[in-house]
């Protein structure tokens, strides 16, 4: 009797310290740091990008949402790169110092939520497929930062006035007295008509 109680205690602490040591070999995803928005962080020298994302446009375009800030106690620069259509394009934002820019499809109408400046970064000739993830290149203080950010749509309520709208492009429309003219500079000869004629 007594060697079935020891046989069972034993086996009840070598399964406990098997369990209890799982914690120590498996990460726990609740340690794990993790962004907690549709959107992606990071950094590059002064600069933090926070819940960036796009949201995919009309004709191939894309407007970048999200806040950056600068940690800097003077005014700073970041160039945002991206490939379009046509080849590499960039872009530049001015960071206060200390500050930060809420970047929006329609900067003049900022969230309350997210104080400082306000800008716009409108992403033209793009493939940047919903659900797919679209690389841009931050560079600020001689470092470079390559990220690529989540695509989503307009579909979703809090999106639908985040969509981009494609820029018109002229037409220039046709003079009429243009095509009035004589070509050759010659003054046109009036015809006459049936009715002025003897």
């Amino acid at each position: 009797m007594k060697m079935r109680v020891a046989a069972s205690v034993a086996v009840t602490v070598l399964a406990t310290m098997t369990l209890a040591g799982c914690q120590f070999i498996t990460p726990q995803d609740t340690s794990l740091p993790y962004t907690q928005g549709d959107g992606v962080n990071g950094s590059v020298g002064d600069v933090r990008f926070r819940n960036l994302f796009l949201i995919d446009g009309p004709e191939n375009t894309a407007s970048l949402v999200g806040v950056v800030a600068s940690s800097s106690s003077s005014a700073t620069s970041v160039t945002l790169q991206w490939t379009g259509a046509q080849g590499p394009e960039t872009k530049t934002l001015e960071i206060p110092a200390s500050g930060l820019i809420s970047l929006s499809t329609t900067p003049s109408t900022p969230a309350a939520s997210v104080p400082g400046a306000a800008a716009s970064v409108i992403l033209e000739d793009v493939k940047a497929d919903p659900g797919a993830l679209f690389p841009i290149t931050f560079s600020s203080s001689s470092k470079d930062k390559d990220v690529r950010i989540p695509v989503l749509t307009g579909s979703f309520s809090q999106y639908a006035t985040l969509v981009p709208t494609p820029t018109p492009t002229e037409t220039p429309s046709p003079d009429v007295t243009d095509s009035l003219a004589p070509t050759d500079g010659a003054t046109p000869t009036p015809t006459p008509t049936d009715s002025l004629a003897g």
